[in-house]
């Protein structure tokens, strides 16, 4: 779901739990403002509101109420899914932070106004009740989505939440059951899942959503394409339904309502309603999702929508995002001590060399990233698009001629968690490291990575998925690489 702005609101003190910072107890809904009408939307305890824009076509916005109800089998929650809120000003209240804060989202097959969550610490007492909000997304292809969204302020860093969510309904309560996360940690080591391009196969998907489960990510990033259209809505349910529920045992949670996603659009998106519906990102004004950043451990990681800049470099909304890019670089120069590395994710890969290395969109992307990249001494850039894995060695631009340096950018493509393979790139390369296939011929049907940040490290550990048991310790270690500061 897009934001609209962020802002420093003022708060009464109260009294609250100690796993609950800045957060009530009580039942009480969201402050309305003067957009509350069209689903303005100032989460309690967050420092920053939620407004849809315009462009995303929504209907029907409303507050949590009871002004519209299915009955309780119409009302239950689908596809559970936990996601991120916040602006995206480093450093200014509201800013995204995985540590302290989540956004929940659900579908239901009726039409419901209820958008409620109940969370604790303990499975046994959900004491903390907010409430969120509701909107139809457009069909596309396919028939509109009654979709309901709640953001939590004020938890606790590292620590394990319990929650439900849902609320009345005709008849009686419709809640999901209980389902778990556990908030990223502040400090120490931190695992991050990385994949991309999941469009083709659910089930390769699902293998590499049992490996992220089994590995215990703090958090998961995906670098688009994860449909086929997207603009067909029903693409984003099988999606995500391979990803919610836990194969072996239906009673069971797998990783979208577990682990917190962060989804960075494909070209296959199309930047649609459809994708920015489904899944709630950091973001601020008419703009919203196609940009934002976090800062993690020893890292501001920056996740950057780049099919403006690809596809219709030079107009206004691609400026927009070159000059915030600009903005949120330079801000995270100045916190370097603390934060030492920049990471950054988008789809197209710069250096990439097989498939689509030369199309006029991907050279219109280098040409407008790869100078940022290099001003701001950004340590990895994480891409997919081109269906394979394929890590570069250090390299400044020009974009034309990239040159070798040691204290280059590495870039790294990968992109096999569910998508069709593609032919590594065989003609030869000054700037590649290395590059590995997947498919026919080879022992892999996908690859996806283990990203570390810790102390002066970023430890990447890439896999060839294997379609068979073992978790990620049956897989191949396929790359292996850290970078120091």
């Amino acid at each position: 779901m897009r934001f609209l702005a962020a802002f420093p609101l003022v708060f009464v003190p109260f009294f609250v739990s100690p796993a609950f910072v800045g957060c009530s107890s009580s039942s009480s809904g969201p402050s309305s403002g003067p957009n509350s009408s069209s689903g303005f939307y100032s989460p309690q305890g967050c420092k920053y509101a939620v407004t849809p824009p315009d462009t995303d076509a929504f209907t029907d916005i409303a507050l949590d109420g009871t002004d519209l109800q299915t009955d309780t089998a119409s009302s239950a929650p689908l596809r559970v899914r936990l996601g991120l809120g916040g602006g995206t000003t480093e450093g200014k209240d509201g800013y995204a932070d995985p540590t302290t804060s989540a956004a929940f989202t659900w579908e239901t097959a009726g039409n419901t106004h209820s958008a409620k969550i109940k969370i604790g610490t303990s499975a046994d007492a959900l004491s903390d009740t907010r409430t969120g909000y509701s909107w139809i997304t457009p069909g596309g292809i396919g028939s509109p989505i009654q979709m309901h969204e709640v953001h939590v302020c004020g938890l606790q860093p590292a620590t394990t939440y319990y929650y439900q969510v849902g609320g009345p309904a005709q008849g009686g309560d419709s809640w999901s059951a209980t389902q778990s996360f556990t908030t990223v940690p502040a400090t120490g080591s931190i695992t991050i899942g990385v994949s991309g391009d999941s469009r083709d196969s659910d089930q390769i998907f699902q293998l590499v959503q049992e490996r992220m489960r089994d590995a215990g990510v703090a958090f998961q990033i995906m670098s688009g394409d994860l449909v086929p259209l997207g603009t067909e809505g029903s693409l984003y349910q099988d999606f995500l339904d391979h990803a919610w529920k836990d194969p072996a045992d239906s009673t069971k949670f797998l990783t979208s309502g577990q682990q917190l996603f962060l989804m960075v659009p494909g070209n296959h998106e199309n930047d649609s309603s459809q994708f920015f519906g489904n899944f709630a990102l950091p973001g601020t004004d008419q703009n919203a999702e196609r940009y934002g950043s976090i800062d993690v451990g020893n890292a501001h990681i920056v996740l950057f929508d780049d099919e403006t800049v690809a596809a219709s470099p030079g107009t206004d909304i691609a400026n927009a995002e070159l000059a915030w890019l600009e903005q949120d670089l330079s801000s995270a120069d100045a916190n370097r001590s603390t934060r030492p590395f920049e990471i950054v994710v988008h789809h197209r890969g710069e250096l990439s060399t097989s498939t689509h290395s030369g199309d006029s969109d991907v050279t219109a992307m280098r040409s407008a990233l790869m100078p940022i990249w290099d001003k701001h001494h950004v340590d990895l850039v994480l891409n997919g698009h081109d269906h394979n894995y394929e890590r570069s060695k250090p390299v400044t631009g020009p974009a034309s001629a990239p040159a070798l340096a040691a204290n280059g950018t590495t870039y790294v493509v990968c992109a096999g968690a569910g998508a069709s393979a593609y032919a590594p790139g065989s003609a030869p390369s000054a700037t590649r490291e290395i590059n590995v296939g997947f498919g026919s011929g080879t022992p892999y049907v996908g690859v996806y990575e283990l990203v570390t940040l810790s102390g002066n490290t970023v430890s990447v550990k890439a896999y060839g998925l294997k379609n068979a048991g073992g978790g990620v310790d049956g897989d191949d270690v396929i790359d292996q690489f850290d970078l120091t500061h």
